[in-house]
């Protein structure tokens, strides 16, 4: 699987133009480039984006819903992990500015409605997505919609009831057997890129990993950054060794499922119809 297979940059102007002609809702993957530990690759938050929004279009469709996927966003900011090499990062203002102008454009192309599909989890960038969605609602009346999990969104002030924003649910089913928790390169990422992606993951250097976690109380030190060194030498939080045991396609599928659900019901709640009106 190539990270262009099913992207708007594999397909010709004529096709783009046909998908807004046939009133497609356009899904966009985001992530950053950051370290994954010594057994992943730095792209793997935006191979999981694009994963994701592969699985959602076939589940939307399924739905007669057409959908289209926009390039990857990967530049912006690496909160937790801004001290390993690898992690880069833009300033708030030039990564929200830059959302922003793809989004307008997306709009000048003639689409409609977009969801922001993320699969990095740093404060920063979440704000930073929000704030842009939020201005493409209110200054260009697009329906641009950051799908969010909703369990955390009161951590941001937010309802769920934005205009601005898709409601997630929460997984609810066990696709890991780690005793520690996948915060960052772990079990599940590990799987989910050798499955999709098998050149760009070291299974031999992930089955020696020993498992980290992080002590009761530290993990927004973790988040925040600064520390991320002090806590996990090696930049994973998890079990990438027992990798082999993840259900990915249960969790692939799973994700897949909420995403849609999350984007039928905005759409329901909104008004709009399965032709987009």
């Amino acid at each position: 699987m190539s990270i262009v297979d099913d992207n708007m940059m594999n397909m010709k102007w004529t096709d783009v133009q046909s998908a807004v002609d046939g009133k497609a809702i356009v899904l966009f993957p985001l992530g950053v480039i950051e370290e994954h530990g010594p057994q992943l690759c730095l792209g793997t938050d935006i191979y999981t984006a694009q994963i994701v929004c592969s699985a959602v279009k076939e589940k939307l469709e399924g739905q007669g819903v057409t959908a289209i996927i926009a390039p990857p966003f990967y530049w912006g900011i690496c909160q937790s992990t801004r001290g390993f090499l690898g992690s880069f990062n833009v300033r708030m203002e030039t990564a929200q500015s830059l959302v922003f102008d793809i989004l307008n454009t997306l709009h000048g192309f003639g689409f409609k409605e977009v969801y922001g599909i993320n699969a990095h989890g740093d404060i920063e960038q979440n704000i930073l997505l929000m704030n842009s969605f939020k201005a493409a609602h209110e200054k260009i009346g697009m329906r641009a919609r950051y799908c969010f999990r909703k369990e955390v969104l009161h951590h941001y002030g937010l309802t769920g009831n934005e205009e601005f924003i898709c409601p997630v649910s929460p997984q609810e089913i066990i696709v890991s057997a780690a005793r520690e928790n996948d915060m960052h390169g772990g079990d599940i990422e590990t799987a989910i890129i050798n499955k999709y992606y098998p050149s760009c993951v070291d299974t031999d250097v992930a089955k020696k990993l020993p498992g980290v976690s992080i002590e009761p109380g530290k993990e927004m030190e973790w988040i925040l950054g600064g520390k991320t060194k002090e806590l996990s030498a090696n930049g994973y939080i998890g079990n990438p060794s027992v990798y082999d045991q993840v259900k990915v396609e249960e969790h692939i599928d799973d994700t897949a499922n909420r995403y849609m659900n999350a984007i039928l019901d905005k759409r329901s709640r909104m008004g709009v119809d399965s032709n987009g009106e």
